[in-house]
């Protein structure tokens, strides 16, 4: 089964790395024990580990080779949101809906914003400003579909093109963003 939805790459992640936390707490998990016999792309992994370490769901070690990992493993606050059902269950669902599944192109463009953010040629509190701006959208789209606040996502995603202005540069996902939001929010 190929796994496509960031939602479910992250709950097959982390209840793979729970399953392996409990099999043997000391190991950590290496790209090619993801990659070998899933169909798990690797940049799909790459993004999605790193989402879950950002929200320290997991720990990195990070090698010679940046972006990708050298080995992973579940952190006390991933493994008790594993054990938590309800939680587990809302954050990341086992069968996401139509409405969800369309989503995808949008969490992945959010993660592309996310890199050009940080690549921005922006410096001190307007540098600050944008990667805030950019973790507050993150947030507001990783909720269900149904939770997301349209005027919240319009604002933020105003800041962040107004934080770009006069600097000669854009953040290019930004513009399809809006107008895949747009269609989804109008298709609700």
């Amino acid at each position: 089964m190929k796994i496509t939805h960031p939602k479910s790459v992250r709950r097959h992640l982390l209840k793979f790395l729970y399953d392996r936390y409990l099999s043997n707490p000391l190991e950590m998990m290496g790209p090619s024990d993801f990659l070998e016999g899933s169909e798990l792309s690797r940049e799909a992994l790459m993004v999605n580990i790193h989402y879950l370490a950002d929200r320290n769901l997991v720990e990195l070690m990070m090698g010679y080779n940046p972006p990708m990992f050298a080995a992973v493993r579940i952190t006390a606050d991933g493994i008790d949101l594993v054990e938590n059902q309800f939680e587990f269950n809302l954050r990341f669902p086992p069968e996401l809906d139509e409405r969800e599944e369309s989503t995808a192109d949008i969490l992945w463009l959010v993660e592309r914003l996310v890199e050009e953010a940080e690549q921005s040629p922006l410096d001190g509190e307007a540098r600050k400003s944008l990667l805030r701006d950019v973790q507050y959208l993150r947030d507001e789209v990783a909720r269900p579909t149904h939770r997301w606040r349209k005027h919240v996502l319009d604002a933020v995603m105003g800041w962040m093109a107004e934080s770009m202005e006069g600097t000669g540069e854009t953040l290019s996902s930004l513009a399809t963003l809006q107008t895949k939001i747009k269609d989804t929010m109008d298709s609700f």
